[in-house]
């Protein structure tokens, strides 16, 4: 085999191994990139998803605060209502004989009136208990 021949094959041989290599260096670059990227997404996932499960366990705890604070005033309403119950049992003093049916007109009133008033309050705790659900959706909603 002629030298020259022998030379320009080694050198040609050389250049293959160093394209080989320099090629083999950007691949492993270009995947070591890819994974950094996938690292940043799955990183940046992560943070959105800790922010959205702090969003809503405060809103919880906002909501079971406030339905401990309806709760006491649902409470003190029915204590006031069985106040104004023993009130209105309490007989009715006569102003005079004139009016000596007024009384008994006014019982079935006042058991309306309790009647009413505990419906009412029924009423009113559930409206609480669905505004205080409300608004804990509202602030546990991602933003």
């Amino acid at each position: 085999m002629n030298p020259t021949m022998l030379i320009s094959a080694i050198v040609a041989a050389v250049s293959f191994g160093t394209g080989w290599h320099l090629q083999t260096l950007r691949y492993t670059a270009k995947e070591a990139e890819n994974e950094q990227q996938k690292l940043a997404q799955v990183q940046q996932s992560a943070a959105t998803a800790i922010r959205q499960l702090d969003n809503v366990l405060v809103a919880q705890n906002a909501s079971s605060a406030r339905a401990v604070r309806l709760r006491g005033d649902l409470d003190s309403s029915r204590s006031e209502l069985d106040r104004l119950r023993t009130q209105l049992a309490k007989p009715m003093p006569r102003a005079e004989a004139a009016t000596s049916t007024c009384p008994d007109r006014a019982d079935p009133a006042r058991e309306l009136l309790a009647a009413c008033a505990a419906e009412l309050q029924d009423l009113a705790g559930k409206a609480d208990r669905h505004a205080n659900d409300a608004l804990m959706l509202q602030q546990a909603w991602p933003k």
